[in-house]
């Protein structure tokens, strides 16, 4: 298959509200009462992701996924963030990613059919393989 592009502009002005229009979607990111914040935000695009694989493959599997929950718990160091010297990453050390899944699979088939969303998730492969991040001036 080809490349495809995605492409995501925000905005933010005087407050702490970043907004960007994605399709039919407005999103809203903050750090007060409007949004989540940018890393809460982080963990459920990787819960989403997980989630919308799980229905994919499912579905190409053959089989009814009568609904999947993800709880993605992720530790950091809020040290760099905030400025100050640390040895750990400014971003997130761990992820823990814990799925119930309903559907009539035993327990290994559930963890193998979770161990191949996973490599199948982009979300999920980002953060296991870093990607090339160029940064410019608009």
């Amino acid at each position: 298959m080809a490349d495809k592009t995605y492409r995501v502009t925000t905005q933010m002005t005087d407050s702490w509200k970043v907004t960007a229009q994605v399709g039919k979607h407005h999103l809203v990111i903050d750090q007060g009462d409007a949004g989540a914040n940018p890393l809460d935000t982080f963990l459920f695009s990787l819960a989403g992701c997980i989630s919308t694989i799980a229905k994919m493959v499912a579905r190409e599997q053959g089989f009814a996924l009568n609904g999947i929950e993800v709880e993605v718990e992720a530790l950091l160091n809020p040290a760099g963030l905030a400025g100050k010297a640390t040895e750990d990453p400014v971003g997130f050390k761990q992820f823990n990613i814990k799925a119930n899944i309903d559907a009539q699979l035993s327990h290994e088939q559930k963890a193998a059919f979770l161990e191949l969303v996973c490599k199948r998730c982009p979300v999920h492969d980002n953060i296991m393989n870093a990607s090339l991040v160029e940064h410019s001036l608009g």
